[in-house]
């Protein structure tokens, strides 16, 4: 009898409710969201906005930027993970509630393909950069190597992250701060840095906005987790945990070390401080908690596309074939494309968000419960129009600081206004529109 129990909790894991909403009875608790956040949001990417911040401001302007960019990633990640947390669905659930049951599909392929492409470019660069380090690993090696590595976390969903996250997060924070009491320590120390005047300044605003820019599809993404939440606090702390404990501290510790040392490459500066063994352990964890938190993503979004298209095919079988995408894009050599990966993702990821931000926050505010999907049209032709409207918009205007802080404000506005305009046409014209639809399922 225990071995039926625990094989059906097996499979449970496995498919981790991508296509229904999680029930009560497998939420989690504040602690498992907030490891699990944390995990997410120390990443890589946080390396390189250090580089911008730390080279192109004083310390003091560096440190109010950082808090301030991830203070406004907080506010959209609560409204994204507010909904995933009161329909208990995943963002790509909340895509077909959002876009129509068919209008999805074009949400979810896009943003699953992505996703892939962007994790098979990351493994590709690193790969080169391991075997700089240690020659006797040779590139496709280590692409396969970690490609199994992170499977073996993100096929478990949110219970496999978590595990990891439980043993990466303190490792990787403990590292963290030995960096920053070696810095600290070093010649001239925190005063050094404090005094920094930058070569080439880029102003607080700019900077405001490289923070933005680097998380802002993290925070379109983040009711993948928490639809896991117990209570909507839950959801408001783990985010803010994630992107300020999170991103923010190991963004300060790249500011500072480029600040510091002109550099914020922390492999560079961890060897430059005698701690290259440690740096290389950051750099993998760091690496994983990116890497799999984007494939089990995809596989969600792969999952329902297939079901859309009345494909029986579950996710763990879709985590497989998302990673072997992305294993096939490391192979072809993709790493010079790794900026033209982050803007494509940064162009249509905001808009993405701020459709659904709209949607449950604007125009559909007291429509937020797990049957939503049972009354979901077959395409909202208004919501993919404001998507692609906004994602056009933000590439070919200058208004806000970056293309992506107004991919989210134009799909919010956008879709907003489109939605009220087709409210009020059904209002007027009740019967032309039901005859036009035939059965109301195109909206």
């Amino acid at each position: 009898m225990s071995t039926k129990v625990e094989s059906e909790s097996l499979a449970t894991d496995l498919e981790d409710h991508a296509l229904e909403p999680v029930p009560l009875s497998r939420r989690q608790s504040l602690t498992q969201m907030i490891i699990v956040q944390i995990g997410w949001n120390i990443s890589v990417s946080s390396f390189l906005v250090g580089g911008v911040v730390g080279g192109g401001t004083t310390f003091g302007e560096g440190m109010a930027a950082i808090l301030v960019g991830n203070l406004v990633l907080v506010a959209v990640a609560a409204l994204i993970g507010l909904v995933g947390y009161r329909t208990g669905l995943s963002s790509y659930l909340a895509a077909r509630v959002v876009f129509g049951r068919h209008g999805a599909l074009v949400v979810s392929l896009l943003l699953g393909v992505v996703a892939m492409g962007f994790i098979g470019v990351l493994m590709d660069t690193w790969s080169g950069a391991v075997h700089k380090l240690i020659p006797a690993i040779p590139p496709w090696a280590f692409i396969l190597a970690f490609g199994a590595a992170i499977t073996t976390t993100a096929i478990f969903g949110f219970k496999g992250m978590a595990k990891f996250s439980a043993i990466a997060v303190p490792i990787e924070i403990a590292i963290a701060l030995l960096a920053l009491f070696k810095i600290a320590g070093g010649d001239g120390g925190f005063a050094e840095v404090v005094a920094q005047q930058p070569a080439v300044p880029i102003g607080f605003a700019a900077a405001v906005g490289a923070v933005i820019s680097t998380w802002i599809t993290g925070a379109a993404l983040v009711g993948d987790v928490t639809r896991f939440a117990v209570r909507g606090r839950d959801v408001i702390i783990a985010c803010f945990a994630g992107f300020v404990v999170g991103a923010g501290v190991f963004e300060t510790i790249a500011t500072v070390s480029a600040m510091s040392v002109g550099n914020s490459n922390f492999v560079l500066v961890m060897q430059g401080l005698g701690l290259l063994a440690p740096a290389a352990v950051m750099l993998v964890l760091a690496l994983w908690n990116t890497a799999d938190n984007n494939l089990y993503s995809a596989s969600l979004a792969f999952t329902n596309a297939s079901n859309t298209l009345r494909l029986r095919i579950g996710k763990p079988v879709w985590t497989l074939i998302a990673i072997t995408i992305a294993v096939l894009v490391a192979f072809a050599g993709l790493a010079a494309k790794f900026l033209v990966f982050l803007n494509v993702i940064a162009l249509i990821a905001p808009p993405f968000a701020g459709v659904v931000i709209a949607h449950f926050w604007v125009l559909a505010r007291r429509q937020m419960s797990g049957r939503l999907l049972e009354t979901a049209p077959s395409v909202r032709l208004e919501a993919l129009a404001a998507w692609v409207l906004a994602a056009v918009l933000s590439k070919y205007t200058d208004v806000l600081l970056t293309d992506a802080i107004e991919g989210l404000v134009y799909g919010l506005v956008c879709y907003s206004a489109l939605g009220w305009a087709v409210a009020a046409f059904r209002r007027s014209a009740p019967v032309a529109v039901a005859a036009e639809t035939g059965e109301g399922d195109v909206r």
